[in-house]
């Protein structure tokens, strides 16, 4: 048997500016997983503070042919990961990906939006694609913006807690099951979060003010799957991925540095991997 576990990565990728594939891949190989990339978009950088970046973008049938030489090749996964896509007319072929793979632990982020609004060149075409994946997924990572465009109700920031229910259950009723919820609000705690397992609402929240950097998501990202295959529950998967990323900014805060460049993951990564990094700063 193979001592690592394999995951597959259908993200975009980025030369500069840590995000995407580029935050993911490192913490997934730095945690002991095996990270297999299928880009979904090149970019020289990532969008946010560094111009109108080079992009070229992948041809769909790209993903179906990789999922085509895999099974050629009996090529297995432990889990696949989809996120940044890019246009709506990828959804089928991720589609087609991951029923190549039925069994596959699937975990997606349906990464369109923050702060209420949709991401740059998406629209609600886009969310009503998205949201066809939500049955092939085990865990959903949304964040609260996200949720709303998936359900298609008009974005409200609330701290009434029944409401990120109701959302809950509406995505649900479009096949989704586990997931687990950012950027919610309550009380002093500006970005707070819902874990929804098994119809059981928990809100994990955490008034420490720290600064926002790009690539903060990915790396939420990669150290929740990283956990998540190496055995941890939900809870304690999205426990030690807050722990690490707060921790990458605590690093980055204490540089003057622009903040396109994204988080200092590097010394973290080190100090996870020889558990240095406490996971119980969320209070339930």
């Amino acid at each position: 048997m193979k001592p690592t576990k394999k995951v597959a990565l259908i993200h975009d990728l980025c030369s500069v500016g840590k995000a995407a594939l580029t935050n993911m891949m490192p913490i997934l190989s730095a945690m002991g997983i095996e990270a297999c990339p299928v880009p979904t978009m090149l970019l020289s950088t990532h969008t946010g503070g560094y111009g109108k970046p080079a992009i070229a973008k992948i041809d769909p049938s790209f993903i179906r042919e990789c999922a085509d030489h895999f099974i050629s090749q009996k090529i297995q996964f432990d889990a696949i990961f989809v996120g940044y896509l890019g246009h709506a007319d990828m959804v089928d072929a991720v589609i087609y990906f991951l029923e190549q793979f039925s069994g596959t632990k699937m975990i997606l982020d349906p990464i369109m939006g923050d702060n209420g609004n949709y991401y740059q060149n998406f629209d609600e075409s886009y969310s009503r694609a998205v949201r066809r994946l939500l049955p092939y997924a085990d865990v959903i990572l949304p964040n609260l913006t996200e949720c709303f465009l998936l359900t298609g109700r008009p974005y409200q920031i609330t701290g009434d807690h029944r409401n990120v229910l109701a959302l809950c259950k509406e995505l649900m009723a479009y096949g989704a099951r586990d997931m687990v919820i950012t950027s919610v609000p309550k009380d002093d705690c500006k970005k707070g979060m819902v874990l929804y397992e098994d119809q059981a609402f928990l809100y994990l929240g955490n008034g420490e003010k720290l600064s926002d950097y790009h690539g903060t998501g990915d790396a939420f990202d990669g150290m929740f799957l990283a956990k998540l295959l190496q055995g941890y529950t939900l809870l304690e998967s999205i426990q030690a991925s807050h722990a690490f990323v707060c921790a990458c900014i605590r690093d980055s805060e204490t540089y003057s540095y622009p903040e396109r460049e994204g988080l200092l993951i590097e010394k973290n990564l080190t100090k996870t991997c020889i558990n240095q990094i406490s996971s119980d700063q969320y209070c339930t």
